[in-house]
């Protein structure tokens, strides 16, 4: 994947361009695994849906999750999906695509249409406000039909597409919203979640509940909360340089009371106050810390990430689990693409990539950057945008990883502590682990070296790299036949597992025994390493996606200390 910056008006934003990637420039998540998970799967989206008929459901979706990407409006496939999105509210009245999916539909049509352009489609979106406001249950929710009771994940599509109608200028009732945010805050559960049903032990969870539903019911009270009460951290006073002849400065520029922002209606006085609906989000994220998993497993998965970025985002949520919550969530969801570069899920791989790609491109973070974007500090790890990029210098790793592109590894020998030594002490030298992360596939060459020193201080930079995606190797350097790297491997593992002790298994097994013969050694290592081996790889098996089954039972075979290995320990 080659990256090259590419300069806008206002913003600058990288192009991403590869073999395999989808033509032209697009946004960057600013982390690199990440964006080459964005190519494959845009890759895989753009040939998917181009054979498919646009319609109110996964391909409207699909177009949704390419414009937050970067891939322009006038690209055949969005351009196809936004016309038809638009013809079904073209008459001043919107027609639902299906009896079931009516707000669903309204919500995808609503997304990309607000998206695209407010001031054209300003009439398509005010019949679809219309729409989801007439079908409005009594006690605010939204469902599939007057029969069924209400549910936590079409009412947030309903609020959904009335956000996204609100910020073209619609005419929205703010008592609807209100109304919404009662039904959440009223119908959740005593332990801070949602379920499916509330009420009912209809869907996922038989009404306990659910990763998916905890994040949706919170992604949806922070809307209602904007839409009540304004952003959880107000714009700043912007800043203008001063024109004045030698001038240059910048000068504050004072809001003026119309500037303030206090919510979507003003003078309304809502029912569900500011502080009562920060504080049942913020149980919402208490339930999924004491759930935490990174990998989620649910039957509709991806919906998770989709549900969780807009929660985090509109909380000004910062860590999860002790780590930034979009680079602990990122990592465990890149176990779930696929080699075509799909992200299945229960309602098929359309769906659960164009999710995916929302997670990734932080599509919510963009909504609220543009319309509360004055002033506000955005942060560069994952912000789609980013400040203006700065020419890197080079690492010390980047120099002495280049230098031994330019060796034969194999006759260096003669000098394997130095190397070991400056591979130390250059990844020391690395503040952001993010750089560290772009040379991992370059360090995975040195778990190859035939010295067991260079072997060992690549696993150990491999591990400060934290991610998820190198504990097979980390399985794998359990099984080297020398116990230093077994060693750096366990602890790496700990690290990314976040697990401090392991599974209590010891860091030098050899402690305690006096004069062992290499006979004794042999045996001791191997057992202490057979046990290592089957507790990781038993802890990966479980959290690892179903999916991702290429290779992983040779690691459970434990390799002998061979003799060599013996000899090496002895130094």
């Amino acid at each position: 994947m080659r990256l090259s910056l590419i300069l806008a008006a206002i913003v600058v934003m990288l192009e991403v361009q590869s073999s395999h990637a989808f033509d032209g420039p697009r946004k960057s998540t600013n982390v690199p695994q990440f964006d080459a998970a964005v190519d494959k799967a845009l890759s895989y989206l753009h040939a998917a849906v181009e054979k498919q008929e646009p319609h109110g459901g996964e391909q409207i979706l699909a177009a949704y999750a390419m414009i937050k990407c970067g891939i322009p409006k006038d690209d055949p496939f969005v351009a196809h999906a936004v016309e038809t999105a638009a013809a079904r509210s073209g008459t001043g009245v919107y027609r639902p695509i299906s009896a079931y999916d009516h707000i669903y539909g309204a919500g995808v049509d609503a997304m990309l249409l607000s998206d695209v352009d407010t001031e054209t489609y300003k009439p398509n979106l005010q019949a679809i406000a219309n729409y989801v406001q007439s079908v409005q249950r009594a006690d605010g929710s939204w469902s599939d039909g007057p029969q069924q009771p209400g549910d936590v994940s079409m009412s947030q599509y309903g609020i959904l597409a009335l956000w996204a109608c609100q910020r073209a200028g619609c005419e929205v009732t703010p008592a609807i919203v209100d109304r919404a945010g009662d039904f959440l805050m009223k119908r959740g559960n005593g332990d801070g979640g949602w379920g499916y049903r509330p009420g009912t032990t209809a869907g996922p969870g038989a009404g306990n509940s659910t990763h998916n539903m905890t994040m949706a019911g919170a992604g949806s009270l922070g809307v209602v909360r904007i839409l009540l009460h304004g952003p959880k951290k107000p714009p700043e006073p912007a800043k203008k340089e001063d024109d004045t002849l030698f001038g240059g400065a910048l000068t504050k520029v004072e809001l003026d009371d119309e500037d303030v922002v206090f919510g979507a209606f003003k003078g309304y006085q809502a029912q569900n106050s500011v502080g009562a609906l920060d504080t049942r989000v913020d149980r919402s994220f208490s339930w999924i810390q004491a759930h935490f998993t990174p990998i989620s497993k649910v039957e509709h998965n991806l919906y998770f990430y989709y549900c969780i970025e807009r929660a985090a985002a509109i909380s000004e949520l910062g860590t999860m689990d002790g780590a930034d919550w979009y680079v602990v969530y990122g990592d465990g969801l890149l176990q779930l693409q696929q080699q075509d570069g799909s992200f299945p899920t229960h309602t098929g791989p359309v769906v659960g990539t164009s999710f995916a790609l929302l997670f990734y491109m932080r599509s919510t973070q963009q909504i609220i950057d543009k319309q509360f974007g004055v002033g506000r500090q955005q942060g560069k790890r994952g912000n789609p945008f980013g400040d203006k990029e700065v020419k890197r210098e080079p690492t010390e790793l980047d120099l002495l990883i280049a230098d031994m592109e330019n060796l034969d590894l194999t006759k260096v020998d003669d000098a394997p502590i130095e190397v070991a030594d400056e591979i130390v002490r250059s990844v020391i030298s690395i503040d952001d682990p993010e750089e560290l992360v772009g040379q991992a596939d370059k360090l995975k060459s040195l778990m190859k070296h035939p010295n067991a020193d260079v072997r060992k201080s690549a696993c150990w930079a491999l591990g400060r790299t934290g991610e998820f995606k190198l504990v097979p190797f980390m399985l794998d350097g359990i099984r080297d036949p020398s116990v230093d790297v077994n060693v750096e491997a366990i602890a790496a593992l700990r690290f990314i597992a976040r697990k401090p002790n392991g599974f209590g298994e010891t860091l030098n097994p050899l402690d305690g025994i006096e004069n062992p013969t290499d006979e004794q050694k042999v045996k001791i290592v191997n057992e202490w390493r057979q046990k290592a081996i089957n507790s990781w790889s038993a802890w990966y098996a479980r959290v690892r996606p179903h999916e991702d089954q290429d290779g992983f039972d040779q690691l459970l075979i434990a390799v002998p200390l061979s003799s060599k290995a013996v000899e090496e320990k002895k130094k």
